[in-house]
């Protein structure tokens, strides 16, 4: 399952409010170009919707060379080790089926009653309180938490601990590296604990399943097990809860819109759509920023020849921004008809095994505000809202809200 201020498009900053500036120049040059990176090296930047999804499902870009060279490291603290999201077939392929029966559309669908259970529960708080509200922290982070948590096997009393190390982990800048390295090791410590006790996981746990894979079928060593859920934990709820919060805001800053899904909540998958196209999460204006790979052999792509051994950066959000795919991208639109043909999820065997999971959580989380609170509205002008920096994935640090009582 792959960040800046928003402020109503028209305005100043519009740019701020939908893509930075940089991801939107992407679509206006060449879909495919050489660039010079930041350390003064060579690269090619695909930011066209077509050419994105053949960089991202043809074999002879690799994700693991990418990181054998040494191009995706550095930038966070999540990305010193490689992760499942780093290697190629077949060693990517035997460690996603590992996990893919727990986020199977079977699964999802049976645990659609407790994410609603969870979410009426961190809403009857919200209401408890009374307006205005904090969303942010009241609903966009907690759900997707103890949502992943409970997928895990996680013991309930230890769920407050996955947010701070999450945070410092996927820190770029927010946060010193050696503090971001230190939160990356206590969380590994705390999953290899866990592991070594996993009678301490309910049964039909996606840890308690992992580990019978390594100790009964052999499919997976610890260090698997541990890289496998430290992977879980960490995506599993920051981007649902920063295109959660931010989602919310571009839904509240179009009113008419608004108005219309209240009216007709048969129109949520569409909200969700056009939120997944729509909103970014990347925090940079660097027009290098994407998902890193390397070339296997000399590749033909849009005009032109990448030779072997090149560097590709595909970036996805410039994709969904491509008018070629999506006409007048800049707009919110939730009577696009092919809104659903975004790369949010990304494409091809690293297409975001949570994809699934994190629509039944917007879903729940937009029907149940919708349903619950009347007049739910911004408490500040849009301008005001405050973003984090320095992260991987930049989100809300509030979302304040009010409504009618």
């Amino acid at each position: 399952m792959t960040e800046s201020s928003q402020v109503a498009p028209g305005s100043e900053n519009e740019e701020e409010y939908s893509a930075p500036t940089a991801v939107r120049e992407f679509w206006r040059e060449a879909p495919v170009r050489e660039v010079t990176t930041a350390d003064g090296g060579k690269a090619w930047l695909i930011s066209g919707m077509a050419e994105v999804r053949t960089v991202l499902s043809d074999p002879r870009f690799s994700r693991a060379e990418a990181h054998r060279r040494g191009s995706v490291t550095g930038r966070a603290a999540v990305f010193s080790r490689p992760g499942m999201h780093d290697l190629d077939p077949p060693e990517h392929t035997r460690l996603r089926q590992a996990v893919a029966s727990a986020f199977s559309v079977r699964r999802i669908r049976a645990l659609r009653p407790r994410v609603e259970e969870i979410t009426g529960e961190l809403l009857a708080a919200v209401h408890e309180s009374g307006p205005p509200a904090d969303l942010s922290a009241a609903l966009c982070f907690p759900l997707p938490v103890a949502v992943i948590c409970e997928i895990l096997g996680v013991p309930f009393e230890d769920r407050h601990l996955f947010r701070p190390w999450s945070e410092q982990i996927t820190s770029t800048k927010a946060y010193p590296p050696e503090q971001a390295m230190e939160a990356r090791r206590a969380l590994v410590a705390y999953i290899g604990d866990l592991a070594a006790d996993a009678h301490r996981c309910p049964e039909g746990s996606l840890l308690r399943d992992l580990v019978t894979a390594r100790d009964v079928d052999g499919r997976l060593n610890a260090e698997e097990v541990v890289q496998i859920v430290f992977g879980v934990l960490v995506a599993g709820h920051e981007t649902t809860a920063n295109m959660l919060g931010k989602g919310l805001v571009a839904l509240l800053d179009h009113p008419d819109q608004f108005a219309a899904v209240r009216a007709d909540p048969s129109l949520v998958p569409s909200v969700i759509d056009e939120v997944l196209r729509y909103v970014v999460l990347s925090p940079t204006t660097d027009p290098h920023e994407g998902l890193h790979l390397v070339t296997t052999t000399d590749v033909e792509l849009g005009g032109f020849t990448i030779p072997a051994h090149s560097v590709v950066l595909a970036s996805p959000t410039a994709a969904n921004l491509d008018p070629r795919a999506f006409p007048e991208p800049d707009r919110f639109d939730l009577g696009r008809t092919n809104a659903d043909d975004h790369v949010a999820f990304g494409h091809g065997p690293h297409r975001c095994l949570g994809a699934q999971l994190a629509r039944l959580e917007l879903e729940v989380a937009y029907t149940a505000l919708l349903r619950e609170f009347p007049g739910l509205r911004l408490a500040v002008p849009v301008e005001e809202l405050a973003y984090t920096s320095g992260m991987l994935l930049k989100g809300l640090r509030a979302l304040p809200v009010t409504w009618d009582v």
